[in-house]
C-alpha cells in the first residue's frame, strides 16, 4: 500500500472520530467509532500480508 493510501485511511479515521464526537444519536456515534477503528486498522496494516489459517 502506498504512503498516499495510508494517509488517506488515517485522515478518514480522524474524520470519523470528529463525526463521532459531534453526533447526537448514540447509534450514529457507535457507527462512526466502528468506521474509525476500521480505517485505523487499514492504515496500520499497510502492506503486511494477512495469514490465512487452514482448518483441518
Amino acid at each position: 500500500m502506498s504512503e498516499y493510501d495510508k494517509g488517506y485511511f488515517a485522515r478518514r479515521a480522524a474524520e470519523e472520530a470528529e463525526l463521532a464526537l459531534s453526533a447526537g444519536d448514540p447509534e450514529a456515534q457507535a457507527a462512526h467509532r466502528r468506521l474509525q477503528r476500521a480505517y485505523t486498522e487499514r492504515a496500520s496494516v499497510g502492506d503486511r500480508q494477512m495469514q490465512v489459517q487452514q482448518q483441518d
